[in-house]
């Protein structure tokens, strides 16, 4: 499993890094490192003598990055160091470099600044087709054992995004337990069949819950299964929208204190 990491040299970076060469190792991939800087717009006219001392510092604080990488993982990475608007660079490096999975730290936020800052990882999930595993600032590297996967159980679902969270299982060694939160409508008739179907080769089960608070329902099931890492499939027509309301979703994203694995539905 090949593995994409932005780094912007942070604690919540480093702490992603852990996450991806773990499971680079366990797929016996490889780590692809990506750190991305620009100007902001307002700063576009300046001299490229600031830009010489952007990359300078970048170039920099990478290699001090790769003696760290070195000295823990020895080898298995490389590394990438690219000027540009980071959220376009890290989907077009995801395609160049083959990418299986993107890992990304996220330092989460709260009240005024969840709804005017945004997140760069919900903003890489609106531009990548690849998987993103966002990292938390509270999560903790335990190995991966269990998955729990939050779904409307909709039969008419692609079979790429089951096949990924599929893969991503047995490459770990992770059961899945199927989660869906029941609002007013049950799962339609034969739902769980096309779910089994495409994750007959990973331990999974099916866990029906009743609950007007979708995030609450999801992170006290994941509680309680000692799950070490909540799924969901972004839907194609808009960041989450379908199985989750979008405000749902983005409190999932920036709260929970597990890894999120987000999965895409292909139009």
């Amino acid at each position: 499993m090949n593995i994409l990491i932005p780094t912007d040299f942070s604690d919540n970076a480093e702490l992603a890094t852990e996450f991806a060469f773990q499971i680079a190792r366990a797929g016996n991939g490889h780590v692809t490192v990506l750190h991305a800087y620009d100007l902001p717009y307002s700063d576009r006219s300046m001299s490229t003598s600031l830009l010489e001392v952007m990359k300078e510092n970048a170039e920099s604080n990478m290699k001090d990055l790769e003696a760290k990488l070195k000295d823990k993982y020895g080898s298995g990475f490389d590394t990438l160091v690219r000027l540009g608007n980071p959220i376009r660079l890290i989907s077009e490096s995801s395609k160049m470099e083959k990418i299986d999975l993107i890992v990304m730290g996220t330092k989460g936020a709260s009240g005024l600044e969840e709804v005017l800052i945004g997140s760069n990882a919900a903003s890489v999930i609106q531009n990548t087709k690849k998987p993103v595993l966002i990292i938390p600032p509270e999560a903790v590297w335990k190995g991966i054992k269990k998955i729990v996967f939050a779904c409307d159980l909709d039969p008419k679902v692609k079979e790429q995004p089951l096949e990924r969270l599929r893969n991503f299982a047995k490459t770990l060694g992770a059961s899945v337990d199927i989660v869906h939160v029941q609002n007013e409508k049950a799962p339609a008739d034969g739902s769980r069949a096309f779910y089994t179907k495409h994750l007959a080769e990973v331990t999974h089960e099916f866990s029906i819950l009743k609950n007007s608070d979708i995030e609450e329902a999801i992170t006290a099931e994941a509680k309680k299964e000692d799950a070490n890492v909540i799924a969901a499939i972004a839907k194609r027509y808009g960041f989450f929208e379908g199985m989750f309301h979008r405000s749902v979703t983005s409190r999932l994203a920036y709260h929970t204190q597990l890894p999120l694995l987000v999965l895409h539905e292909p139009k």
